[in-house]
């Protein structure tokens, strides 16, 4: 099934040293998504890091409070409240 490309896309980054994963939005795009620098909770700015790696990429919402709740505590807590708010960041 085809992304919308006008949906915002998550993906799931953990840091190689603690094993902690955050959350980072971006948009898709016709063959991939974007994600961007800063994690949803902001605890990490820079996903360039070289001690980040994918867990899980270019995921929709609902995909991404999936994958996260299947991983469970190594997702950070504030990253995924970030998944269930009704405001604007």
């Amino acid at each position: 099934m085809a992304k919308n490309i006008n949906n915002d896309a998550y993906s799931l980054l953990r840091y190689k040293d603690t094993n902690e994963i955050h959350i980072f939005k971006g948009q898709f795009t016709e063959k991939s998504c974007t994600a961007q620098y800063a994690s949803i909770c902001k605890k990490v700015t820079d996903r360039r890091n070289e001690d980040i790696e994918n867990v899980k990429t270019c995921l929709d919402e609902d995909e991404a409070r999936q994958v996260a709740a299947d991983i469970g505590r190594d997702v950070c807590g504030i990253c995924v409240s970030h998944l269930y708010s009704n405001y604007n960041e």
